[in-house]
């Protein structure tokens, strides 16, 4: 669903020049958060053993 959103507000935008660049830092960030409070409430719905680095690689590989 979020792949179906992102490619129509992509195919709106006048400048989507660094777009996709700019999206995965946000992604990014996001992740870094959902991570730490995952972690710090003990809350982990992963393997607690993935890296940070294997575990958000998913949301980094998303084609828009």
């Amino acid at each position: 669903m979020a792949k179906g959103f992102l490619t129509a507000y992509a195919q709106g935008m006048e400048a989507k020049e660094g777009f996709t660049e700019r999206f995965r830092v946000h992604m990014l960030h996001q992740q870094i958060l959902n991570w730490g409070c995952a972690k710090a409430m003990k809350r982990v719905t992963w393997d607690n053993k993935l890296s940070f680095a294997d575990w958000a690689q998913k949301f980094m590989d998303i084609e828009i």
